[in-house]
This record gives C-alpha cells, sequence and structure tokens, in this order.
C-alpha cells in the first residue's frame, strides 16, 4: 500500500491524485504570484517538462513534507502546461519520461509497492509466491501480452519465458519495465482528456518560456545540427513516413526501423545523430540503440554496412506509403533521394518536381 512518501514516485497514481484533492488546491490559487510555495510549484513542473525534452531523470527531492507537497503538485501542474502547449511530440516525451522516472522507482523499491500499483491502478491480475527467503511473479498472460507486444528485443517473445497455466513467470524489473509501457499510455490518455482552461497569469507566463525552450530544443535535435546535407525535402514518401511515426513517438516495427536507419546512414547521417532519433520510441535504450545503429552502419558484427529494402520488398513488408510519380519511375528509396535532391532547387523547399528521362537514365546506372 502506497503511503505519502511515496506520491512524490508515482504521482500518476489514484493514490496521489486523492491527495492531491484532499489538499483543497484550486488553479485559480496558482494566480498569486508572490505566494513562494505556489512559485516553487510552477518552476518545478517547468523543469519536469523541459527534463522531459531532454529525457533526463537524475532529479532528487528530499523527504521534507513541504517539497514532498511541492513535487506532488508540480505533476498536475506540468499536465496541465503540456496540454496548453498542445506539441504532440513533447506530450509523449513528457509521457515517457514520467514513465521511465516512475520504471527507475519501482525496479528499486520493494516487491509489494510494485504488485500494489500493478493491481488497484492498472488491473493486473498478478500473483506473489513467497518461496523460501525470496518471492516468485507470475503475471497472467493478457496484462503480459497487452505491453510486451511494443518491445522489440527477444526476451520478451513468448516463446523465450517460462509461460505455466496462462500466467508468464517474471522477475520485479521485468514488472517494473512492462509497468512503464502501462504508465506511459495512461499519461498520454490523462493528458488528451484534460479541458482547456483559461490559466493564471504565472502559469501562462511559463508556458511561453517552455514553448521557446521546446522550440530550440526540437531544432536541436532534428534541425539542421543533426540532418547536416541530408535534406529531408528529397525523401521517398515511405521514408517520410517512417521518419514522422518516429518522431512522434509512434511505434515503428522491426523491419520499418532498419529501413529508416539504413536509409539515413546512406544518405549521411552520422551514427549519433542517429541515435537521437529514437529517443521517442518507447523502448528506447541508448545502449541497444546505439549498438543497433552501429551494426547496420557495419561498425559492429561482421563489418557489413547495410542498405534499405528494394522498393519491391518494400511493398512486401507493407511499407510503401503513397507512392507519387517518381515512385513509379526507381526501384530503390536511395535512387529516390538522390535523383530528387539532384534536381531540387535549394531556395525552394515546397516545388514539384518531375525527373526527366535522362537524368533518370543516367542515375540507373549508378545505383
Amino acid at each position: 500500500m502506497l503511503i505519502s512518501k511515496d506520491y512524490p514516485k508515482y504521482p500518476f497514481t489514484v493514490e496521489a491524485a486523492n491527495y492531491v484533492d484532499k489538499l483543497g488546491f484550486k488553479l485559480d490559487d496558482f494566480s498569486d504570484s508572490s505566494d513562494s510555495f505556489f512559485r516553487r510549484v510552477i518552476e518545478r513542473a517547468a523543469e519536469r517538462i523541459k527534463r522531459s525534452a531532454s529525457d533526463s531523470i537524475k532529479y532528487i527531492f528530499t523527504l521534507d513534507s513541504e517539497e514532498n507537497r511541492v513535487e506532488v503538485l508540480s505533476f498536475p501542474i506540468a499536465m496541465i502546461m503540456m496540454k496548453n502547449i498542445g506539441d504532440p511530440y513533447f506530450q509523449k516525451r513528457f509521457a515517457l519520461h514520467e514513465a521511465k522516472k516512475a520504471s527507475s522507482w519501482l525496479r528499486d523499491g520493494d516487491i509489494e509497492t510494485v504488485v500494489d500499483i500493478a493491481r488497484k491502478n492498472f488491473k493486473w491480475k498478478i500473483l506473489i509466491e513467497k518461496s523460501g527467503d525470496g518471492y516468485t511473479l507470475k503475471l497472467y498472460l493478457n496484462d503480459y501480452l497487452k505491453n510486451a507486444s511494443r518491445f522489440h528485443e527477444d526476451k520478451w517473445k513468448l516463446v523465450n519465458t517460462q509461460l505455466e497455466d496462462g500466467k508468464v513467470y517474471v522477475s520485479k524489473a521485468d514488472v517494473a519495465r512492462l509497468l512503464q509501457e502501462e504508465i506511459r499510455e495512461h499519461i498520454e490518455l490523462k493528458l488528451q482528456a484534460i479541458s482547456d482552461v483559461e490559466l493564471p497569469p504565472p502559469i501562462s507566463e511559463k508556458v511561453k518560456e517552455i514553448e521557446v525552450f521546446l522550440q530550440e530544443h526540437r531544432r536541436g535535435l532534428f534541425g539542421e545540427e543533426t540532418l547536416g546535407d541530408v535534406d529531408r525535402r528529397a525523401f521517398p514518401p515511405c521514408i517520410e513516413h517512417l521518419y514522422t511515426q518516429l518522431l512522434s513517438g509512434k511505434n515503428v516495427s522491426h523491419v520499418g526501423r532498419f529501413t529508416l536507419t539504413s536509409f539515413l546512414l546512406n544518405i549521411g547521417m552520422g551514427t549519433e545523430d542517429l541515435s537521437k532519433l529514437y529517443t521517442s520510441a518507447t523502448d528506447f535504450d541508448e545502449q541497444l540503440t546505439r549498438y543497433q545503429v552501429e551494426h547496420i552502419a557495419g561498425m559492429t558484427g561482421g563489418k557489413t554496412r547495410y542498405r534499405p529494402l528494394r522498393c519491391d520488398n518494400m511493398r512486401t513488408h507493407r511499407l510503401c506509403i503513397t507512392p507519387d510519380t517518381i515512385c513509379q519511375r526507381i526501384k530503390h528509396p536511395l535512387q529516390y533521394y538522390k535523383l530528387k535532391k539532384r534536381n531540387l532547387k535549394p531556395e525552394d523547399g515546397r516545388q514539384q518536381w518531375k525527373p526527366s528521362t535522362s537524368s533518370e537514365r543516367n542515375f540507373e546506372s549508378t545505383t
């Protein structure tokens, strides 16, 4: 059972929400910019959002009762701020950040808290059985599959688990990781459900400051600094779709990730910048992502630099999305990119361009 000192760690829980209700604060109370308590809550809420953009979870709060109130209250205020900002990408980053932070606490916490949150907040059917000095956890199959199906690592495949009578044997760390998905989705849904409200001036002013911060941060992640000589205007529709899906935090299949990664590597994006793109993925793991990107780049393993799938294979895997007139003339996404980029005018990012027969034929011979 959660107690008050747990609420700052798990502010998304029913218990924490009830605690906030009992405090009796209203949004209008934050209009008083002279009140140091409300100022600290607003500042901490802003810090939560900024840290979520950079995915930094290294925040330590004290167990002082006053600071605990600041921490717990800063979560709903940050949610209201994120709703007002209305940026789907950073909303997903915020939800993922908060879920990762809670998952980290769960991994280090006691097993009873983990099971309690799973049962009370997400209605999981999970059994805990004592065995000697330890315990055994069994998670019902439906709850396991609901979340594990989003992961790409082999360890989460059902064939690699111990399954007995419709229940999967899991460790505390496994449960914490699976709960991360539940928490992320829960926060995303809560964000969508928040009604539009008029914000008190101190909060609305902070929202404007955060919007500037996020715009600058977005340029740092996905602007010229990241793309370098890569010209997004020349992306074929299939790659543009995969790229957009990834940036918006949506689930991209394994073959889709391979295709996008190998395409971007082959047109000149560096491994460091490419790894940054995956920070919005729900199952982002920095070390694993870096290894996979470097493997596709031919820096590890068999030293083979991989190329993306050909167009016919893209169609087989249902990755061919809204083909255009250029798609009808080429057989490979890289061919599309090089052909279109060669003929794009740098001063016009929206021009419609049709390849000439001669330029197409010349490129065919080099692809």
